[in-house]
């Protein structure tokens, strides 16, 4: 969980370092975002080897986005524990510092996998790129 919890700080800091109003709304739907990109991704694969289950409606898609960012609410931000914990990131200070290239890392391939994907998904269906 701790590694969530950073990539949610990570997130928090990039915005309030550029000086937003609502670093914590865009943490929190930043990792919504990423983790259902991975979701769909692996779904779309699956779809590709199984069509006849119909994992890539859109439905789908907005229900599991829903589903994870009520999960990231109550995990994290219900009552403003997200205060809490980004506090004690800034307080332990170097003792987390070895996450951030893995956070990078986790952003990076989270959306080169989604283009992949798509991109697989255009020529499948379409024929050419």
């Amino acid at each position: 969980m701790i590694w969530y919890y950073y990539l949610n700080y990570r997130i928090y800091k990039f915005y309030e370092r550029k000086g937003d109003s609502m670093p914590s709304l865009f943490s929190f739907l930043g990792s919504v975002i990423l983790l259902s990109l991975n979701i769909f991704s692996i779904l779309v694969v699956v779809d590709f080897s199984y069509p006849f289950l119909l994992l890539g409606n859109k439905y789908y898609v907005l229900v599991l986005m829903g589903i994870l960012a009520i999960l990231n609410y109550l995990v994290l931000y219900r009552g403003g524990y997200y205060k809490e914990v980004f506090e004690d990131f800034d307080r332990a200070g170097d003792r987390y510092k070895y996450l951030n290239k893995y956070v990078s890392i986790y952003i990076i391939s989270s959306i080169f996998l989604f283009l992949v994907v798509l991109l697989i998904a255009d020529y499948r269906f379409d024929g050419h790129l």
